[in-house]
């Protein structure tokens, strides 16, 4: 794992222990810094390592260890929570359980060949986070726009260029407080 996801996951379990992340914006109006602050909250639930073991169990260990380290460091739940609504939510067991059941019944009904595992939710729009497990390049992970079947998931991802990795996507969320999540 990259020195830049060990640090990005330090910087979010300060914020986790705070119950918070601060952001501040500064702007000059009429002559006068204005300094505006956002206060971002976390509902987070820990995973044991019974949990974590039961997860790689469900995802077949077909996901990249750096997801799995995340839950073990981080645990699941909602992340970087604003005024209305949380950046993105990730998936406990049960909850990986139900949601990819629907998934998998998607991609039954659109006789597609690409496998999906999804492992949360981004709530901006409502998209689904997760892997292609069919795609062999580790550049596997994406926000899969709600706009689109699951048909064409994969498509779009490759004509948007849009693949990366978990550890690239958990770094960008940290440095960028969840503004450069989708």
């Amino acid at each position: 794992m990259k020195t830049e996801l060990i640090n990005a996951l330090q910087i979010l379990k300060e914020w986790i222990s705070k119950n918070e992340a601060i952001l501040e914006t500064s702007q000059w109006k009429d002559g006068q810094q204005i300094v505006e602050s956002e206060l971002l909250k976390f509902t987070i639930q820990t995973l044991s390592r019974e949990e974590i073991e039961e997860i790689k169990a469900f995802t077949q260990y077909l996901l990249p260890e750096s997801y799995y380290h995340f839950l073990s460091e981080i645990g699941s739940g909602q992340f970087l929570i604003g005024e209305y609504l949380p950046c993105f939510e990730l998936y406990n067991l049960a909850e990986l359980k139900e949601y990819n059941a629907h998934v998998q019944q998607e991609i039954e009904d659109a006789e597609i060949n690409d496998q999906f595992i999804m492992i949360g939710l981004h709530c901006s729009m409502g998209d689904w986070m997760g892997f292609c497990t069919t795609r062999k390049d580790e550049r596997n992970y994406d926000v899969f726009c709600h706009e689109y079947p699951i048909d064409e998931y994969t498509e779009v991802s490759d004509e948007l260029n849009s693949w990366r990795t978990f550890e690239e996507w958990v770094i960008k969320a940290v440095e960028t407080k969840g503004k450069e999540t989708l």
